[in-house]
């Protein structure tokens, strides 16, 4: 037994054994007002001497003390919890919709959408930096249901629009090619008059293109009144390589036709069902023509070539063979520098050299006509020799040889044809020295950080698709916002701020109008790029 002694009263204590000192340990832990509820009541100025005793009275009194002790535990104010939300579950409270749609979804008119509540966003399809109204969904579905009187009453009444729109031969596109178009009928007039002032008019985009356009009708004019003259030749001396260069020529003007064809319709505005436009389909035709040439032109001629080797044939009135050859091979000479001019004017365009525009060039129309033509002046040439040696070794053989070597070199033009427009279909990239120069201007802007991920394909002959990932500068764009705000004024704001819900609704005010900051950054890029680089026509640029 322990006793306490001090100068006015003595406390005698069992002695504590080990289960009571655990149990007053967790009873200390637990209890934040542990002296009260403690089998020890420490009192000042009091020292430990041994009694072997029991005081039971003196045991009541310390239970009484301790009560005297105890007091209520002051209120906590709770701690603040942020918000826990659930990605992966459906959110429509916070969605917001676009005059068009509540207009085309839910069949509202202007005047349905009068009262409601209107919010002021950055428009997305404008080229310069515009705003436009947009409404809360769940309202417009409210207005919605007041007007039809169910959202199933609704479904019922798009369907008999859209049944009307089938009945007026419009149903094919369906309802959102019609909401596309009334979203072009509000915004392409304003970004057709951006798009002048930055890349020029759309003739002048198209002029390179045109030029071909009109190299092609010339290489046809020529090519006709050629393959008239060859077929005179053939009927009157009978040659085969005369045969063969008729047919050639026949060849060309039927793919040249095709390449026309491919320009005009790849000068037809974009549209909803093909929004990057119709660049691709001169790629289509070229290589149709290449099949053509294959097909048509070697195949032939190879074929009428071997022909004459079985069954060969003696020539006649070869000085009218030889004059057509003179005039055939003056005006395809024509038409092949017509070409090279061409060509070498688009590869300065393009930044590349003769050789690299031949192999890798965005215009296959021109490239086409140049081999075509190179080709023809070569045969005619050879047709030229392969007489000649008919004529002075009296052996027809060396006619049957040159109609077989004409088949030749058009099936090897042909196949280079199909394998460069093939690739170009598939999706070519731009030239890395023009890629360059589009990712060095974007890392000289101060709101980037590093590019990823950079991919640049071409679309048609004057239409480049940029796509990047980008890296941007936090604290720039956040300074790029401050700048225009009263910081005295936010200053005082912040000072206000007594809780914790007043400074979560501060934090989510300014952190949206970051948002829409990054997004005028991210518009002014690509205005950037556009104007450093107008063939690149779509730019695609995401944030990491």
């Amino acid at each position: 037994m322990y006793s306490m002694t001090c100068p006015k009263a003595v406390v005698k204590l069992k002695a504590p054994s080990i289960r009571s000192i655990s149990y007053d340990l967790r009873t200390l832990l637990n209890d934040r007002f542990w002296v009260a509820k403690s089998r020890y009541i420490a009192v000042p100025n009091c020292g430990y001497a041994s009694s072997n005793k029991k005081d039971n009275s003196n045991k009541q009194t310390t239970t009484d003390s301790a009560k005297d002790v105890e007091t209520k535990p002051k209120p906590t104010k709770p701690r603040w919890k942020p918000t826990i939300v659930d990605k992966n579950a459906k959110h429509t409270k916070n969605t917001q919709i676009t005059v068009v749609r509540a207009m085309n979804d839910y069949l509202l008119t202007l005047e349905d959408l009068k009262d409601l509540k209107q919010i002021t966003i950055r428009s997305a399809y404008a080229s310069e930096f515009s705003s436009e109204f947009i409404y809360w969904k769940s309202d417009v579905e409210k207005r919605a249901i007041a007007k039809w009187g169910s959202l199933e009453n609704l479904d019922k009444e798009l369907r008999k629009v859209k049944d009307k729109l089938d009945d007026e031969e419009r149903g094919r596109r369906g309802l959102s090619a019609l909401m596309g178009h009334l979203k072009k009928q509000v915004k392409d007039q304003q970004k057709l008059n951006v798009d002048h002032k930055l890349f020029g008019s759309q003739e002048e985009r198209m002029s390179h293109v045109r030029g071909s356009a009109k190299l092609v009708m010339y290489a046809i004019m020529s090519n006709i009144s050629v393959m008239c003259f060859k077929l005179i030749a053939y009927i009157w001396t009978g040659s085969a390589s005369m045969l063969s260069e008729g047919i050639h020529s026949l060849a060309d003007v039927a793919n040249q036709c095709l390449l026309l064809y491919g320009i005009f319709y790849s000068l037809r505005q974009p549209s909803p069902d093909h929004p990057y436009g119709f660049s691709r389909a001169r790629y289509v035709y070229a290589l149709i023509s290449g099949v053509g040439i294959f097909c048509v032109g070697a195949g032939v001629n190879i074929y009428h070539g071997i022909s004459l080797l079985m069954h060969p044939h003696q020539l006649e009135s070869l000085s009218v063979a030889y004059s057509i050859l003179a005039g055939s091979l003056l005006v395809e000479g024509a038409t092949l520098k017509a070409a090279i001019t061409q060509v070498r004017k688009n590869a300065a365009e393009a930044s590349l050299t003769f050789k690299e525009y031949v192999l890798k060039g965005r215009d296959p129309n021109v490239v086409a006509v140049l081999l075509e033509d190179g080709i023809a002046v070569a045969g005619v040439s050879l047709a030229g020799i392969c007489l000649a040696l008919a004529s002075l070794t009296g052996n027809p053989l060396y006619d049957a040889a040159g109609s077989i070597a004409i088949g030749g070199m058009l099936g090897v033009m042909a196949l280079f044809l199909i394998q460069r427009n093939g690739d170009a279909l598939v999706g070519r990239s731009i030239p890395y020295n023009r890629l360059r120069q589009i990712v060095e201007l974007m890392e000289n802007d101060v709101m980037i950080r590093s590019i990823h991920d950079v991919k640049a394909t071409e679309l048609g002959a004057d239409s480049v698709r940029f796509k990047a990932e980008i890296n941007f500068d936090g604290r720039e764009v956040t300074r790029s916002y401050a700048n225009n705000l009263d910081l005295e004024d936010v200053l005082i704001r912040i000072k206000e701020i007594k809780t914790i819900e007043e400074l979560n609704e501060f934090i989510l005010h300014h952190g949206e109008r970051i948002i829409d900051v990054l997004g005028v950054e991210v518009d002014r890029i690509e205005k950037n790029i556009k104007k450093s680089s107008p063939e690149v026509r779509h730019v695609d640029l995401e944030i990491l």
